[in-house]
Parts: structure tokens; C-alpha cells; sequence
């Protein structure tokens, strides 16, 4: 044999024998040529026992190479059970100029695989990266909420960009995460990022990632950015309003070409990811006051979501009031009144559910230690949401008064709160656009 092709033999031999599976290949009499030690680990059978012995004297239970060679069949993805692993097989006979010189079979064990997933899991878990509510945990008893859980659903079997719209505490991420939760990356991991907690220069490190010497203080090595951890799975960029103009143009790029390229680096990095943003700013009217690029607006709104504020889903109160005091103590609930629960409904809620939840938390705590559950206290309600006397509440009265009116008043009032725009008025009224528009025209409303 020349050197030539003992190189040759001595590589592929380095393959075989670094490969995870276990791999076996026999000539035309089923003698074994090929061995590697994961094919040994499996069978509980040493390399140097096994190479030049017939498989009939190394696997007497079940030569199933044998069949192969004797059927010249192809096997795929065959289970078979060994102590208390079980394996997947596949075997296949090898030719030559037409001719059948022997056969191969490749061993992977499942459980191992299965080890290597769970790790992997417990990885992505502990970096924080895994999604937790589901669209189920959402309260949304009330139309407008119900209806935009019918939207998530729909918008989850896609992957096309999606941007939510709603005020600061109305729950943009949970609903992110839920949507996430019932699509076909559910599996992947969930990354969020809150586009206004970091200044620029740390924001774009983050995003995107560095080089090893990008910058003073750069980790040895370097470090993946969010997009890349993302990557087979769904980024979550909150408050996208909040995003530089530079930083604008990189996201753009990414949204584009599905690629990243690392701060201080040279080549680009392609990334699978489904990307959601969220704001609660007027994107269109940032776009121009040339705070927002038009370019990335219109890249962003192909999916939109708007998810209402807690004064336009009342019916959800009750309901949401339950379930955070489920959450700490359930007997609370039982203490408050109908016309507790009619304050809390006649309160405007600037802070949404977040603010309601804060209030619940409050009561709870001092009741805990040892004050009254009570939650319209001094000590409960700050001097911000003090039910009669904020100026974004009115009055109890007046806003009864609201729930009462009729439908041509509750049509013009939420066409003057919302400036003329006839999409979140619809959304607002829980009716369609076209609906909106025979509406105006039955009761003479001009906009």
C-alpha cells in the first residue's frame, strides 16, 4: 500500500472514529471491517475484538447487516432496544461498479440524544431565554380582548414581522410570549429587550454582538448578540419607539437580509428568527418628526396588534382582580364588594393592568401585616390614582355616566379621544372599520 492511500485510509478513519454514532461496515461475508468505539460502547463490544471477526460472532441477536446484504434493502430509522437505552438504525448495502461489496450500519442512542436536548434546554433556561405565559393565561373576557386573542392565534401560524401597539403596562411582552408559545417556534427560544434601558453604545453590542478587541473591556472570544441567541426562535424588542436612528438602519439590514454582523467584525452572521416589536409611542407621528424611519415603520407593521387599555376592557376587571389575588391569597376576592369592583371600573387606570396589579399587591401586603384588606385606603391608592380626584378619572359618576351612553355618543366621544383615527376607534369599539363607516354615516358624524 503507498503513503497516498494510507493518508487516505488513515482520514477516514479519523472520521469513523470521532463520529458520535456508532458506525459498522462488513464485506459480502459479513466480516467486519469498519468498527468505531461508539459502535463498541453501544454494543458492549471492545474494536479490537470485533475488527476481522463475522458479525454473526460479535452480534449474534441481531445481525440485521446480514439482512442487507442478503435482501440488498435499504433500512431507515429503525428502534431498537439495548439494556435501557433504546438506539435508531439505519443500514445500507455498499457497491461498487454495480456490484454489492458489503454493507454499512450507522447507531445513534435516542437517550443520549435525548441528555444533549435536555441540556441544551436547561442551557437556554438558565440564560433566561424560554417564553411563560401562554395566550390561555391572558384574561380577555371582555370583545376587544377577545378578539385580539383571535388575531395572536392567527398572527402565531406565520412568521412574518408583528408589531403590538398599546400604552405602557398594558402587557405587550406576555402577549408576545404567548403568541410565541403557539407557533412552530415554540420550541426556540424567546430573547426580549427593552430598546430604552440601555444607552446606544451597549444597545448595539447587545443586538448585535462584538468581536474579540471591538472595543476597551471587549470579552476574550467575544459575544453572541440577542439576535443570535435568538436564533430558530423569536426576538422581542419592546419599546422599538425608543430605538436610535443608527441603531434603526442596522435593524433594518436585519429584517432584510436575515443576517447580523458583529460590532468589529467583518462577516455577517445568518440568523432564523421571527422578530415582534412593541411600542407605545405614535410611530407615524415620530416618523414625521423624523425620529423613526419610514423605511423600518413599514418593514415593522406588516402584523399589527393593538392591545387596548384597561379603561376600554372593563369587563376584564373582575376577572383580572381574581386572578391576581388568586395568585397571592385567593380569600381576599371574597372580601370585596360589588361596589368595590364598580370603583375599580369607574377608575381610568393610566397605568393599565400593571397599575391595577401594583394596587391589588399593596392591599395584600398591608393586610398581610396585619391592616385591613381594604382598596381604596390612603395607604393603597397614591395620591396619582386617587379614585375621585384624578384628573384622567373624573368623577364616578361621570363615568357611569359613559358606560350609559348610547351608542352615536360612545362613537363621537372615542372619535374625539382618539383625534379622527379611525383604526384604533374601530379597535376601541371592538367593530370593523367598515362597520365604523356605516355608523358615521347613519348617525351624520363628520371627522
Amino acid at each position: 500500500m503507498n503513503k497516498d492511500m494510507e493518508k487516505q485510509i488513515q482520514f477516514y478513519q479519523s472520521i469513523v472514529d470521532l463520529s458520535h454514532s456508532g458506525i459498522a461496515g462488513v464485506d459480502i461475508e459479513g466480516r467486519i471491517l469498519i468498527y468505531n468505539q461508539s459502535a463498541a460502547d453501544f454494543l458492549g463490544v471492545p474494536v479490537k475484538e470485533a475488527i476481522g471477526k463475522l458479525l454473526t460472532e460479535v452480534n449474534p441477536v441481531q445481525p440485521g447487516l446480514i439482512q442487507v446484504l442478503a435482501e440488498q434493502s435499504v433500512q431507515r430509522d429503525q428502534l431498537r432496544k439495548v439494556g435501557q437505552n433504546t438506539a435508531i438504525i439505519n443500514r445500507a448495502p455498499i457497491y461498487y461498479e454495480n456490484e454489492l461489496i458489503g454493507a454499512i450500519s450507522t447507531v445513534r442512542d435516542i437517550t443520549e440524544l435525548q441528555q444533549y436536548e435536555e441540556k441544551i434546554r436547561r442551557k437556554i433556561n438558565q440564560q433566561g431565554l424560554k417564553a411563560k405565559w401562554t395566550l390561555e393565561q391572558i384574561i380577555a373576557k371582555s370583545e376587544p380582548m377577545r378578539r385580539l386573542i383571535e388575531l395572536a392565534k392567527k398572527y402565531a401560524t406565520v412568521d412574518s414581522t408583528l408589531l403590538l401597539q398599546g400604552e405602557s403596562g398594558t402587557g405587550k411582552e406576555m402577549l408576545a410570549q404567548g403568541i410565541h408559545m403557539v407557533s412552530n417556534r415554540k420550541d426556540g427560544p424567546f430573547v426580549a429587550l427593552n430598546c430604552a434601558a440601555l444607552p446606544e453604545t451597549l444597545l448595539e453590542s447587545e443586538l448585535f454582538g462584538y468581536e474579540e478587541g471591538a472595543f476597551t473591556g471587549a470579552r476574550r472570544g467575544g459575544k453572541p448578540g440577542l439576535f443570535e441567541l435568538a436564533h430558530h426562535g423569536t426576538i422581542f424588542l419592546d419599546e422599538m419607539g425608543e430605538l436610535p436612528l443608527l441603531l434603526q438602519a442596522r435593524l433594518l439590514r436585519v429584517l432584510q437580509e436575515r443576517e447580523v454582523m458583529r460590532v468589529g467584525g467583518n462577516k455577517v452572521i445568518p440568523v432564523d428568527v421571527r422578530i415582534i416589536a412593541a411600542t407605545n409611542r405614535d410611530l407615524v407621528r415620530q416618523m414625521k418628526d423624523g425620529l423613526f424611519r419610514e423605511d423600518l415603520y413599514f418593514r415593522l407593521a406588516i402584523l399589527v396588534l393593538t392591545i387596548p387599555p384597561l379603561r376600554d376592557r372593563l369587563d376584564d376587571i373582575p376577572h383580572l382582580t381574581k386572578a391576581f389575588l388568586k395568585d397571592w391569597k385567593k380569600t381576599y376576592y371574597d372580601q370585596l364588594t360589588n361596589e368595590d369592583i364598580q370603583k375599580l371600573q369607574a377608575y381610568s387606570w393610566p397605568g393599565n393592568v400593571r397599575e391595577l396589579r401594583n394596587l391589588l399587591e399593596r392591599a395584600v401586603v398591608l393586610a398581610d401585616a396585619g391592616e385591613p384588606f381594604e382598596l381604596f385606603s390612603s395607604d393603597v391608592w397614591l395620591s396619582t390614582e386617587k379614585l375621585l380626584t384624578s384628573q384622567a378619572a373624573g368623577t364616578v359618576e361621570s363615568i357611569i355616566n359613559k358606560q350609559e351612553e348610547n351608542e352615536e355618543e360612545k362613537i363621537r366621544r372615542i372619535l374625539q379621544e382618539e383625534k379622527g383615527h379611525m383604526v384604533r376607534a374601530a379597535d376601541r369599539l371592538a367593530m370593523h372599520r367598515s362597520t365604523l363607516w356605516r355608523k358615521l354615516k347613519k348617525y351624520s358624524i363628520d371627522i
